[in-house]
């Protein structure tokens, strides 16, 4: 008799209490849908938070009255309802002066333990492998980021393999998006839209994480004081710096903690305040989901 695949756990973060950035989750076993949004701009006459609200029933209601689709259909279902609320965002700017404002978005659907990402800008998803710890106490972790920044930054860094920029260049370039809810151009959304990236299948040494740049950025942007600006893939996608410091927060951790993830992403979330506390201007909301197996 096969074994049923152990269950999903899921944990999440925003940062402030009011912030703009927002968690998303629906599960409806075997199925489920996690994601993070980052709002672009703040737009007055809009309540934020209850539009986020508003799209994550959306997933719940989703899931629950299609639970016999596979992943590929329930992608496309909520491809076409992003695409919606797409062309209502882009009006709302219209009618208030093209005013900036938007969403990034990442969803991680699953089937079991495997899955699928679709993203719009530059909201990243990362796996995380931990390995055994060796001889000197020590555990080496594996950071691949699963998804690729919608921005001219990223644009740039996978045309030219190495750019070397002026801080204010580099954060004018990180901003300048090349595609997030609320754009206007649906067809260039959905062929974004439809590149989607699968994961295969978790292992309980794994973990995916989906966050919002107020995660990343501050990391990013202390780690090039150092070298003069110099960007290339790694270091703009911080897999090296993760897997170091994961590696450190690992030693602080008993090997048989009960809820050794949330507590490995708490350890990331404390660096990343404290780095924006000695640095304001890093600062910027946080979101903040790990998905693992039980």
């Amino acid at each position: 008799m096969k074994r049923p695949a152990p269950p999903l756990e899921y944990f999440t973060f925003t940062y402030p209490w009011r912030s703009s950035d927002y968690c998303v989750q629906a599960v409806c076993p075997p199925k489920a849908l996690f994601g993070v949004s980052d709002m672009v701009g703040h737009p007055h006459g809009l309540r934020w938070r209850n539009y986020m609200r508003v799209l994550n029933r959306y997933i719940g209601r989703l899931l629950s009255h299609h639970p016999a689709t596979d992943l590929a259909g329930l992608q496309e279902l909520l491809t076409e309802h992003l695409l919606w609320h797409d062309r209502q965002i882009f009006a709302f700017r219209q009618l208030h002066d093209q005013a900036a404002f938007g969403f990034c978005v990442l969803f991680a659907f699953f089937d079991g333990t495997a899955g699928r990402i679709q993203w719009l800008g530059d909201c990243r998803a990362y796996r995380i492998t931990r390995g055994p710890i060796a001889a000197d106490g020590r555990r080496a972790f594996r950071v691949r980021c699963l998804t690729r920044d919608h921005n001219e930054l990223a644009e740039a860094v996978a045309r030219e393999g190495e750019l070397v920029l002026f801080r204010d260049e580099l954060m004018e370039r990180s901003k300048r998006l090349g595609a997030f809810l609320g754009m206007g151009d649906s067809q260039h959304n959905r062929n974004v839209l439809v590149r989607s990236v699968s994961i295969d299948p978790l292992t309980p040494d794994d973990c995916v994480i989906l966050m919002t740049d107020g995660i990343y950025i501050p990391h990013l942007r202390a780690s090039l004081d150092g070298i003069n600006f110099r960007v290339n893939r790694d270091r703009l996608y911080l897999e090296s710096w993760f897997a170091h410091m994961l590696t450190e927060a690992d030693l602080r951790l008993p090997p048989d903690e009960p809820n050794y993830w949330p507590e490995l992403a708490t350890i990331l979330v404390e660096e990343t305040i404290k780095l924006v506390r000695r640095r304001r201007h890093y600062r910027d909301d946080m979101a903040l989901t790990g998905i693992y197996l039980a």
